[in-house]
């Protein structure tokens, strides 16, 4: 079928007879059949009998057609993707019609960035691998196959006996196999880390990253949220709400992740709405080449520079659009630190190189340079490993002199030639390489071997990637290395001039995600005051995060009582609840906690703590309904188990209890609050042998806790 573009609706007529009726266009003809059957309808239109029938029913169409004129994106001057209208049709769709580029980018490090867990897809050692021990928790975690099924077994042992195992099938791999993969199961849409990562570059398994820290393993329950997902994946349904859970996941990061959703850039060109690109830009879709060069680099800087963010207002982590400025969307803060030229994490990329001489020489107005972006050297659609070093040694010599046709060591001495003078003349200095080897032909490195050499990350053992701050080899002083303790200052890497309700909001997020450092608060206290006398407005829920994170419960209390204009914000609902529950005051922490519920309705936490709080206010009927709909919605939710299990043992119903604190300790055997619950509950029902093992592990596990020790010297002196 083809279709009439109408000006209020498309008409479907046989064949692919595209006809532009609005402009008095027509074709193209698939054949010479079209083409006549064309001509017959368009002869029957002027017809003399048959016009003035043909112009009321033309007129009577457009009287009646209430939708205005359809408006045609490729030519408009304003970008698609942009629209509310604009939906993701999938890498499929796109390679329909790039098909050069969509084979070479499934191949790509952003290709394979993200794909469902099959042996055939993993790049991992999966046969005969030694486990891998958390010395701290004293578990082992060993990596298998079954069949295409990818596999990790948590266990503990004593001697030759088995005390704990666990075992999770693997769902999704992450990272193209160049630097790790890291890995994902899921359980009814929730989203969680497997403990353990494949380091590609030294050949080996090991504990995740930021799971080898003492105490800080998380175990399979660290949450992949919507921020993680933003960048490690194409465009996923996240579950508002929610802080972990999805109802699509995508394979891959796609085109869409730096072209925007394309469906109607398909409509359009199925429509036969073709733009010369050489000659006009197609808005359509959204390429970032022909992008300013900030615009080009925000594209990047989405995924390539993270750090803390803080979105804008309004804003979700999956809401930004390619082609609109990264600052409307978010800002991103770094700490500097004495050694941060040569101490960093490893998505730091923009961040890197905007230190270099030749990025901030190539972005002077008088350079006469192209200013350089990522795209500058990258070609987003073709593997790393295609594209060869020589490539990247081309790019560095488009500015540092020889010929593009020239092998490097041709291009050097070409530097070094005639003509590449001090500039006398006027002509701009060239910087040229000195090292014999390279100038006497003989080396094989490429620039960025020695000009942007493999480092580690701060952030990510086990790795080495290219540090993109280009410089002389040996320039940098390492005098200040190891010195990260220092805190200088937050760094703003999106918008150098954020106001101080953004920098306040800055220091409480790196406060929650990477340290415990009360002089973080201490300057968001500053900026949050400096907001304040500015006259900035949405505070409140700034100040009941600070205060919360201050312990200062006083303060969030009074706030909550005081303002009857709290912003609708499920993380400020859930705060209050917790400055109320930690008083005794459980009616009122529900009443706060059943507000962040009604928004964050799949969020674990906030429906966890809603339980306890019922609990604790005697109402331990809801209570249990509050835990049974959690676990219905993840049976793997630890803490909904062990106090799901201790409601029960408040309603007298002591198998169940067991059953629950059992079912938790199943899942994580060192939980506490499981371990001492099922030792009382053993105590109060006169099992004291099964107690006294599990008195044992806690004090082994929780020294510093005397009440584990008390209870067992009565126990111990009774018996």
């Amino acid at each position: 079928m083809g279709v009439f573009i109408h000006d209020c609706k498309f008409l479907k007529v046989e064949q692919s007879v595209w006809v532009r009726v609005k402009e008095g266009q027509h074709g193209p003809f698939e054949d010479f059949e079209s083409m006549t059957r064309f001509q017959h309808v368009k002869s029957l239109f002027t017809s003399p009998v048959l016009i003035c029938i043909g112009l009321v029913l033309i007129l009577l169409a457009y009287s009646g057609c209430s939708t205005p004129e359809q408006k045609v994106w490729s030519t408009s001057g304003s970008y698609a993707p942009w629209s509310p209208d604009a939906e993701f049709v999938g890498i499929e769709a796109c390679g329909a019609c790039h098909q050069s580029q969509h084979d070479s980018f499934v191949r790509s490090q952003m290709g394979r960035s993200f794909r469902h867990a099959e042996k055939d897809l993993s790049d991992a050692k999966w046969e005969d691998v030694q486990p891998i021990r958390s010395d701290f928790d004293d578990l082992y975690y060993q990596p298998f196959s079954r069949g295409e099924g990818l596999f990790v077994r948590e266990y503990r042992l004593s001697g030759k006996d088995t005390l704990h195992t666990r075992v999770e099938r693997i769902d999704y791999i992450v990272g193209s196999g160049q630097h790790t993969n890291s890995h994902i199961y899921e359980e009814n849409g929730f989203l969680y880390q497997i403990p353990i990562t494949w380091y590609a570059q030294d050949g080996k398994w090991g504990l995740a990253p930021k799971f080898q820290k003492e105490g800080n393993n998380y175990r399979f329950g660290r949450v992949i949220t919507e921020e993680c997902m933003a960048c490690h994946n194409g465009q996923p349904k996240f579950v508002k709400g929610s802080e972990n859970r999805f109802e699509f996941v995508p394979e891959g990061i796609n085109c869409e992740k730096c072209h925007g959703p394309g469906s109607i850039h398909t409509e359009e060109k199925q429509a036969g709405i073709i733009v010369d690109i050489t000659k006009e830009i197609d808005f359509s879709i959204v390429n970032p080449g022909k992008l300013s060069p900030e615009l080009q680099l925000d594209v990047c800087k989405r995924c390539h520079m993270q750090g803390v963010t803080v979105l804008a207002e309004g804003e979700a982590a999956l809401d930004w659009r390619p082609g609109k400025a990264l600052a409307s969307h978010e800002n991103v803060f770094w700490p500097r630190q004495p050694d941060s030229t040569t101490h960093f994490i490893m998505a730091s990329h923009p961040d890197r190189l905007a230190m270099s001489s030749c990025f901030l020489e190539s972005w002077k107005p008088t350079s006469g340079l192209n200013p350089i972006t990522c795209i500058t050297c990258h070609d987003p659609h073709s593997p790393i490993e295609e594209a060869g070093a020589d490539l990247i040694s081309a790019t560095c010599v488009n500015c540092h002199g020889g010929g593009v046709g020239a092998s490097a060591a041709q291009r050097v001495q070409a530097d070094l030639g005639p003509g590449s003078g001090s500039g006398s003349s006027g002509v701009r200095k060239v910087l040229v390489c000195t090292d014999p080897s390279v100038v006497a032909g003989t080396s094989t490195a490429a620039c960025a071997s020695c000009h942007m050499p493999l480092s580690s990350s701060t952030d990510i053992p086990n790795i080495r990637i290219t540090d993109h701050f280009i410089r002389v080899p040996g320039r940098l002083s390492q005098k200040d290395a190891g010195d990260q303790t220092r805190f200088i200052r937050l760094a703003s890497l999106i918008d150098p001039n954020p106001n101080s309700h953004v920098r306040a909001e800055g220091f409480l997020t790196y406060f929650e995600q990477f340290t415990d450092r009360p002089g973080m608060l201490d300057s968001a206290k500053v900026f949050l005051d400096r907001a304040t006398r500015q006259g900035l407005q949405n505070l409140l829920p700034s100040w009941i995060r600070l205060w919360h994170l201050q312990g200062d419960h006083a303060s969030v209390r009074q706030a909550a009582n005081s303002s009857g204009d709290l912003a609708p914000d499920a993380w400020t609902y859930y705060r209050i609840g917790e400055a109320f529950a930690d008083v005794a005051e459980f009616e009122t922490a529900i009443f706060w906690y059943q507000k962040a519920v009604a928004l964050g309705k799949d969020h674990l936490r906030f429906n966890d703590k809603l339980g306890v709080a019922l609990t604790q206010a005697g109402r331990i009927q809801e209570a249990i309904t509050v835990y049974d709909e959690i676990l219905i919605r993840n049976p793997l939710f630890e803490n909904g188990l062990n106090n799901r299990g201790f409601a029960r043992l408040m309603d007298q119903d002591i198998e169940g209890a067991e059953i629950d604190f059992k079912a938790a300790l199943a899942l994580s055997p060192d939980m506490e609050l499981a371990l001492a619950n099922l030792a009382s509950l053993y105590l109060n029902t006169n099992r004291t042998d099964l107690a006294i093992p599990i008195l044992r592990q806690l004090i082994k596990k929780y020294p510093l806790n005397p009440e584990y020790i008390r209870i067992f010297k009565i126990i111990s002196e009774s018996s």
